[in-house]
């Protein structure tokens, strides 16, 4: 007679089974299997979309927020043309950027031993998503809260900067004063141009 498998047991054939039984538990198995795996967590992190450029004074990002996701997970490998530079960022649906001043910022710095703060309001971009030195790649993160549903979208950023050897870090919490309905964003830096890949990540939740 069929057996059972040791850890979800599923029904397995023997092989002292008849025909008739082996197959009842194949097809057993076959539904358990199925059944298990549908109610698997849907939970993780899937990858929507990289992008690279190189040496370009913009770089837009379209249709990688929907309904798919509530949130979402942005990686910047970034290095510009000039020896120091914010990176900023825009909100856009239908290949259009929001530029209104709906943007606001509150940052910690620290650099050293010294640790600063910073409050910006009405701006047209959210300042400072990563940063872009000639010197050195940049890295930073950012997670954008709600971007697809009609409502505020917020984000928080991390990154560094290693100018001289010297290690600089930040943290931003970013927000919007508008509930529009995103589908995309656009970079660019200050000044200059940058170089590098940007990495779109969809959070199940």
């Amino acid at each position: 007679m069929a057996t059972t498998t040791p850890n979800y047991g599923w029904p397995v054939p023997t092989s002292t089974d008849l025909v008739k039984d082996g197959a009842t538990a194949i097809e057993s198995l076959g539904d358990a299997i199925d059944a298990t795996v549908f109610g698997l967590p849907s939970a993780g992190i899937v990858k929507i979309n990289t992008t690279s450029f190189t040496t370009v004074s913009t770089q837009s990002i379209n249709d990688v927020f929907s309904a798919t996701y509530s949130h979402y997970l942005i990686h910047f490998a970034i290095d510009g043309s000039t020896t120091a530079q914010d990176v900023n960022f825009r909100l856009r649906v239908a290949s259009v950027d929001n530029s209104s001043a709906n943007y606001n910022r509150s940052a910690l710095f620290q650099s050293s031993t010294t640790v600063t703060g910073q409050l910006l309001t009405a701006q047209t971009s959210w300042a400072g998503v990563g940063g872009a030195i000639s010197t050195q790649r940049q890295y930073s993160d950012l997670t954008v809260f709600n971007p697809f549903a009609t409502q505020i979208t917020g984000a928080i950023g991390n990154g560094q900067e290693l100018p001289s050897g010297n290690i600089t870090q930040y943290r931003r919490m970013f927000g919007t004063t508008v509930t529009t309905s995103y589908t995309g964003f656009t970079i660019f830096p200050v000044s200059g141009t940058i170089t590098g890949t940007v990495s779109v990540y969809g959070y199940k939740i």
